[in-house]
């Protein structure tokens, strides 16, 4: 299947009739993810990505965050990412608060305020990877500002695709 709801895709074209379908992976676990993943949140191109490297998370503002499994990041990653995996940004994660402390949210368990809170960078393994939307859901549910939240729908196998270097064991 492509998405959760569709296993092809049919139209018409200048009268011929055409169908899109996937090989390989299959959904789930590997649905083709939406390039914009929810209101208010850019989707981010490599490009972008490096810039937010350069501009933000050099002078301490913001984190690259990987949402994969630990030993998955520890095989390769983005440089200058951390690794959060998606399961700490769940709302029955009994330490979620300490994580949002962690991105600065001051007041995570009573009143949450966002002021000093980092802008970040999510991404997962690639378009057919919905840890990274999962991820952003669970932030915007527990109140973190869509200003403040990005999304890298290409992830990690994209930007390995496209022959940029990865770091090893971050």
């Amino acid at each position: 299947a492509i998405t959760e709801g569709a296993s092809a895709f049919a139209f018409t074209m200048n009268g011929a009739e055409m169908t899109i379908t996937r090989s390989g992976p299959s959904c789930p676990s590997s649905c083709i993810q939406p390039m914009i993943v929810a209101a208010g949140i850019d989707t981010l191109g490599e490009l972008e990505v490096i810039g937010f490297l350069q501009n933000v998370v050099s002078t301490g503002a913001g984190l690259l965050i990987d949402v994969r499994m630990p030993g998955t990041f520890s095989s390769g990653s983005v440089p200058g990412s951390v690794n959060v995996p998606l399961a700490t940004f769940k709302p029955d994660n009994p330490y979620r608060a300490d994580l949002l402390s962690a991105l600065g949210v001051s007041n995570p368990e009573t009143t949450p305020n966002f002021a000093a809170a980092f802008s970040l960078v999510i991404f997962g393994n690639g378009p057919d990877d919905g840890a990274a939307h999962d991820a952003i859901q669970h932030l915007l549910g527990a109140g973190y500002p869509p200003s403040k939240i990005k999304y890298y729908r290409g992830g990690a196998s994209t930007w390995s695709a496209l022959g940029l270097n990865i770091s090893v064991g971050q």
